[in-house]
């Protein structure tokens, strides 16, 4: 099999090298010359890209980073378009097969020309790094949007819009490989209706290359195994078909809510796709027609010979299952979020919601809500923009409760906003309709003096709690207090002075984020959870040398793996690596192995405790060597 790129998992940490990658599995690495693995230069993690021109567009803030590059939404700078502009990072932009791959997954979305593959408006280089241009989506992933089993007529009309674009990458000799609801993006359709977009041709395939596109190389399994054809999962050669196992595994997903295949590790699974048969769909959910069952265990044949032979082929049987007298069923809207800032845990969270009458909303979680009868500050997050708003926690709904209702846990709201004004906002924003733009007032004379204190300010609120406070992510909890301290002092006086309001809504703003950093830095198990947020390991040792106990540290993990589900067991496979690697005597590859199972699961003590001692085996190492 051959690797294509390195942005290909759903890591959020970037992979310099494959073999960190727990969604790529190795099948001939011991064939591959061995290189040390080389992490990302911290700076790059932290450098600023937002406000930065690329061509006609400036870039507005971070939608996302990956393993190959950042997203950023940007805006043209004379008229109000908006794209997406993906950057390739600093560290990658150095080696050659890198940026042909990153150049290679723009053209190939550039060559899909269709409605449901977003589109490729321009490619350039910005100070030696490739940076391409595509459209903005406003919408959810199919990831975010079926939380659940969906209906068989709306499962239908789905696929049959991936179908589509696969179908066009097809034509174009282009094998996608790694379709999952991730790569499924749902924007707002004509009636009411979604319509598909395809995304993330990061690891897809060329069957007829271009001149001066890079060679691929053999020896790596990529793609997400849950997804993964046969031929796929042995390393053998890919072809439409193989796009369309992928299709009968997502629409068993979308029709049962569960993988046809799991496993407690990627080998399992990849074991079950080869050898296993899955159990039809309308056996594990009754109700789903058997007409639809057959074509999806057609789709999921381990020979690709017995699938369908094209996109065109599936989407007119998967249509013809449901019936050509069956009318689909209105598609729901797409749903949208709010945010609250949750007392007691770690900063903010963030709820899939849904309107409940007039003045209601319902908010879906697993996690504890808030208390009955609490005040709450919500931003609403709308197809067409935010909406500030606070409301009283007027319901909670059990897991036992939810499983007896047919719904999904978690705590209805009412609006202390009922105005007329606020519910016709309200309602243009979730129609997906922008408000407009504001004609700003008089900007208000700013006081000189508080400027000095109030421009450094202005930057720390921009990172995270050690930012804010000034201090190192390994300080001691004295020095934490120490700064803590310092920042009222300097910020409080200011408070004498006559500010202006935007001055001292600034103010007010930075005593309170002095505040939240001190009440999580200052305590041992909020600061080791949110050190795991941060993947900052050093923090988390720091924690352990202050005293936080074996229990406590067990505790914290399981909140974090509960948080973070889709990681758990992932780091056993880089584990095992570092094990070999240290055996072998290979210090730096164990080091980083352990450095990418910590990046995965940063709480895990005995991981912890390898990884420190071999980095001090090491610096021993290094410090003979200089004295001798």
């Amino acid at each position: 099999m051959e690797p294509d790129s390195r942005s290909s998992c759903d890591c959020q940490t970037p992979h310099p090298e494959l073999e960190e990658c727990p969604t790529v599995m190795r099948a001939a690495l011991e064939d591959r010359p061995q290189t040390p693995l080389t992490l990302p230069p911290s700076s790059e993690r932290g450098e600023k890209l937002v406000g930065q021109r690329y061509g006609s567009f400036m870039s507005l803030r971070e939608l996302g980073r990956g393993g190959m590059g950042t997203v950023l939404l940007a805006e043209h700078v004379l008229i109000p378009k908006r794209v997406a502009v993906k950057v390739l990072h600093r560290h990658l932009a150095e080696e050659p097969e890198l940026v042909s791959r990153f150049l290679a997954e723009a053209r190939a979305m550039s060559l899909v020309q269709h409605e449901n593959v977003v589109t490729v408006y321009d490619l350039d280089t910005r100070d030696g790094r490739p940076y391409f241009v595509m459209e903005y989506l406003e919408g959810q992933s199919l990831a975010a949007f079926a939380r659940g089993p969906l209906e068989p007529a709306l499962v239908v009309e789905l696929l049959a819009q991936v179908c589509e674009a696969l179908g066009a990458a097809h034509a174009r000799g282009i094998i996608h490989r790694d379709l999952k609801p991730a790569n499924v993006f749902l924007v707002p359709g004509p009636n009411g209706r979604h319509r598909v977009k395809l995304l993330d041709f990061g690891i897809a395939k060329r069957l007829v290359r271009l001149d001066g596109e890079t060679p691929t190389r053999t020896g790596v399994l990529m793609g997400t195994p849950e997804f993964m054809a046969p031929e796929q999962c042995g390393g053998k050669d890919v072809d439409a078909r193989t796009d369309l196992y992928a299709v009968g595994v997502l629409g068993y997903l979308l029709l049962t809510g569960s993988a046809p295949f799991t496993g407690s590790n990627a080998a399992e699974i990849l074991v079950a796709h080869l050898q296993q048969a899955p159990r039809p769909p309308h056996e594990v959910r009754p109700g789903i027609p058997q007409a639809l069952s057959a074509v999806l265990m057609r789709a999921l044949a381990k020979r690709p010979e017995a699938r369908f032979s094209t996109a065109a082929e599936l989407r007119a049987a998967l249509e013809t299952s449901v019936g050509p007298s069956r009318t689909l069923a209105p598609m729901p809207p797409l749903g949208f979020t709010a945010r609250v800032p949750m007392h007691g845990s770690l900063g903010i969270r963030e709820y899939p919601c849904e309107r409940v009458g007039r003045a209601g909303l319902f908010l879906s979680t697993g996690e504890e809500p808030p208390p009955l009868l609490s005040d709450v500050s919500l931003l609403l997050r709308l197809p067409g923009g935010e909406l500030p708003c606070t409301g009283q926690v007027v319901r909670h709904v059990t897991g036992e409760q939810a499983r007896a209702w047919n719904m999904a846990p978690g705590f209805g709201v009412e609006l202390r906003d009922a105005t007329p004004s606020f519910q016709q906002t309200f309602a243009r924003l979730l129609a997906g309709e922008r408000p407009p733009e504001p004609t700003p007032p008089p900007a208000p004379q700013d006081d000189a003096r508080a400027e000095p204190v109030l421009r450094e300010f202005r930057q720390r609120l921009s990172g995270d709690y050690y930012a804010v406070l000034g201090v190192p992510r390994n300080e001691d909890a004295d020095m934490v207090r120490a700064h803590a301290r310092e920042c009222r002092n300097r910020l409080e006086p200011l408070l004498l002075l006559p500010l202006s309001p935007g001055q001292r809504a600034l103010v007010q703003r930075a005593l309170s984020k002095v505040a939240q950093a001190l009440l999580v830095l200052g305590h041992l198990e909020r600061r080791v959870e949110y050190d795991a947020e941060l993947r900052n390991v050093e923090g988390v040792l720091r924690c352990l040398a202050a005293g936080l106990t074996v229990t406590a540290l067990e505790a914290c993990r399981h909140r974090f793996l509960a948080r973070h589900p889709e990681t758990e067991g992932h780091s056993v496979l880089h584990v095992a690596s570092g094990d070999a690697f240290r055996t072998a005597g290979r210090l730096a590859e164990a080091l980083a192995s352990y450095e990418a199972a910590l990046r995965v699961d940063p709480l895990h003590l005995e991981t912890l405790k390898r990884w420190h001692a071999l980095r001090v085996r090491m610096r021993s190492h290094a410090t003979s060597a200089t004295h001798r």
